[in-house]
């Protein structure tokens, strides 16, 4: 395994439910993908509706810190969006889908990521791919 690069995140929630509040709408088309909007409004509507309650803004944080540890871990060679990335759940542990990820040079990714009180961090490696991927 060749690693391209490792990005990290760190966050501190009520500064992101402060800007949720502020410009909710813009704020989440912006960072989210649509199928990542579909389920922060599942997880709001379980919430009450809250979109400012501890799980629409965890679910928030981990999308916003893995994207850009995300980021972090591709550049300079690559310069991704919010919307290049989508971040899924496999067996139950966080991954990242980058559809075109074979376009921009990316290999297979890792991702972790923790919160702790007021705190959320995001980690994230990139391998370069593999030899036969090109």
């Amino acid at each position: 395994m060749t690693i391209l690069g490792i990005g990290i995140d760190i966050l501190h929630l009520p500064r992101l439910r402060q800007v949720l509040l502020k410009h909710p709408e813009r704020f989440l088309t912006r960072i989210l993908t649509r199928s990542e909007q579909a389920e922060f409004r599942a997880i709001q509507a379980k919430a009450g509706g809250q979109i400012d309650h501890d799980k629409p803004v965890q679910f928030l944080g981990a999308r916003w810190a893995l994207k850009e540890a995300c980021y972090k871990a591709v550049y300079p060679h690559h310069k991704l969006t919010w919307q290049d990335v989508t971040v899924i759940k496999e067996n139950g542990k966080p991954a990242l889908s980058i559809p075109e990820q074979a376009r921009f040079g990316i290999g297979k990714s890792h991702v972790s990521v923790s919160h702790d009180g007021d705190y959320l961090i995001g980690q994230v490696l990139i391998e370069s791919p593999s030899p036969s991927s090109h």
